[in-house]
């Protein structure tokens, strides 16, 4: 039996010359060999020429040398050198070498940095976990200004990795209201946020983290960003120092505000506008809009605004039944995006259908939207509904009721920020331990002859707990707010409760669930009640922010406390 893994046998027709012509084919093949466990080790970087911190460099290339082969497009990606020489480096490579030639004689009496960011990869893909940097001078003294620090997301204060890292020279002036063309240094964040700045001019400088989407080098609209804990930094030989009390804090600041991208017509009376971003609606009013006859000039009668929460980047107006001739509409001022931008007032033509308006009212859902029976609900939620539609106030009486487990009516108001769905509010409130059901008339709504329920009951005081602590903090810019968590959902984007501590630092959240939390503390400098990240020109310092380290727990009718105090540094 042949054994599939050797190569076939030769023919004895060819000649011993041709034989080995064949042997030597086989063993030329360049490609990576396959099979086996997928490669997970970076490429590390073996040895350079010349060697790191050398002086009276006078040499026009150096080289690299890895312990594997690497990408060559992601190693020019990776590449920087600062100072940069003018005119266009040259590559040249042999097998796991790589030598970078000068285009022009280096400066006298400089330090040079060689910089390999993450974005070098070994030839399966697999990248850098940070950056390596090496430095020769051309003259008897390297540079030794060291500086690090460590790049924060605000949430949780995890590190972020692949981050750009830009050093600028600091004006001599306290103004800064602007920034050169490019950086004097450049490194970058590794996987654990961390970053390094080494063989540095010995003098103060404004660093900044980006994540420079486009490669400008220079921080542009809607690209996340850091701006340093403080506007001079000194770059200072002492390179025992680790960083961690410098702390950069991922940010995004929208001053993009949304607009009309088109205006898809549904029928004669519904027409679908959709913008450029997700819409908050402040207000349903509709006397903030415009919408007219383009010709005639004839203002169209707008009846209802809402959106549906699933896909807040589209927004539905319902008018008068209209003619399908060209109309000019202009967005409401009410409207704006989750940056409090506020919609561009631009205006724009469509052509509503000549279609009728068939659309009926459907009942969607109950919420929450779990499944569980009776629903348990904690004091901060309330049972909601769906609907397809806006439902005006005296038909929505009639279509949703609720009763408690003896069968007797509850009274209770409904209220909706979006137009489709609603929360049920009670009066009096739901008592801990009520079980009730909410109930939708199917006939009422939609012409279904079924009537929808959902079983509802208000935690009881048994199964709640609380949570204290205390706060400490030397920085009296702002007042300190304190969020609250819960960990089952670490992606949330809102707290599930928020308060402030008295004047002796103690703060308290009552009425928990049972499970783990996790704490938020920031201060708030601008008054807004968000935590801000500051901005890069005109400088301004993000507000101080720290996190409990360890998840804590909520036990049913126990008072928990915190151990230990949890203190906001100033920044």
């Amino acid at each position: 039996m042949t054994d599939p893994t050797l190569p076939p046998s030769p023919s004895p027709l060819l000649s011993p010359f041709l034989l080995i012509l064949v042997l030597l084919a086989g063993c030329a093949d360049p490609r990576l060999p396959t099979g086996g466990p997928p490669d997970r080790t970076p490429p590390t970087l073996e040895t350079t020429e010349p060697e790191n911190e050398t002086v009276n460099f006078t040499g026009t290339s150096v080289r690299f040398i890895f312990s594997e082969y690497v990408d060559q497009g992601s190693f020019t990606r990776a590449f920087t050198i600062t100072p940069a020489p003018e005119g266009r480096l040259r590559f040249k490579w042999r097998k796991r070498r790589v030598e970078i030639r000068f285009p022009e004689a280096l400066r006298e009496n400089t330090t040079y940095v060689l910089t390999l960011d993450n974005n070098l990869r070994d030839a399966r893909g697999v990248a850098l976990p940070k950056p390596i940097t090496f430095a020769f001078s051309t003259g008897p003294v390297i540079n030794k200004g060291y500086l690090a620090g460590r790049l924060l997301e605000a949430g949780q204060g995890n590190g972020v990795g692949g981050f750009d890292i830009f050093a600028y020279a600091a004006p001599d002036s306290a103004a800064l209201d602007s920034l050169p063309e490019r950086p004097a240094y450049r490194t970058q964040t590794g996987e654990d946020g961390r970053f390094s700045l080494s063989y540095l001019n010995e003098q103060p400088y404004f660093v900044i983290a980006l994540q420079d989407r486009n490669r400008t080098q220079q921080p542009d609209a809607n690209e996340p960003f850091a701006a340093p804990p403080h506007p001079v930094i000194l770059a200072d030989p002492d390179t025992t120092q680790t960083g961690d009390d410098l702390s950069w804090f991922v940010s995004l600041r929208d001053t993009i505000p949304p607009g009309v991208q088109r205006v898809r017509p549904w029928s004669s009376r519904r027409h679908l506008v959709r913008f450029s971003e997700a819409i908050q609606l402040t207000n349903r009013a509709t006397d903030g809009w415009m919408m007219e006859d383009s010709a005639s000039g004839q203002a169209a009668a707008l009846q209802d605004v809402y959106l549906f929460a699933d896909d807040p980047r589209q927004v539905y107006l319902l008018t008068d039944s209209l003619a399908a001739t060209p109309h000019l509409l202009r967005p409401s001022a009410a409207l704006t995006d989750s940056s409090d931008n506020v919609v561009l007032s631009d205006t724009v033509s469509f052509t509503p259908s000549a279609n009728p308006d068939t659309l009926r009212l459907r009942f969607l859902g109950f919420l929450p939207e779990a499944a569980a029976d009776p629903l348990v609900l904690p004091p901060s939620i309330s049972p909601g509904v769906r609907f397809n539609e806006p439902v005006p106030p005296a038909r929505l009486a009639g279509i949703v009721t609720a009763q408690d487990s003896t069968g007797q009516a509850l009274d209770f108001a409904m209220t909706t920020t979006d137009g489709t769905t609603y929360r049920l509010g009670f009066t009096p409130a739901l008592q801990p331990g009520l079980r009730i059901d909410v109930r939708v008339d199917g006939q009422q709504a939609g012409g279904v002859d079924t009537v929808y329920t959902r079983a509802y009951r208000r935690i009881s005081e048994r199964a709640l707990g609380s949570l204290s602590g205390i706060t400490a903090t030397d920085d009296t810019s702002g007042t300190l707010i304190v969020e609250l968590y819960a960990t089952e959902d670490p992606t949330a984007p809102s707290p599930y409760a928020t308060t402030t501590p008295d004047s002796t630092g103690l703060f308290a959240f009552d009425n928990l669930p049972e499970g783990p939390y996790r704490f938020r503390l920031f201060i708030d400098r601008n008054g807004n009640g968000r935590w801000d990240g500051g901005q890069i020109l005109p400088y301004e310092r993000a507000e101080p922010v720290t996190w409990n380290t360890e998840a804590a727990s909520v036990r049913a009718r126990w008072d928990s406390a915190l151990k230990d105090t949890l203190h906001v540094p100033e920044r």
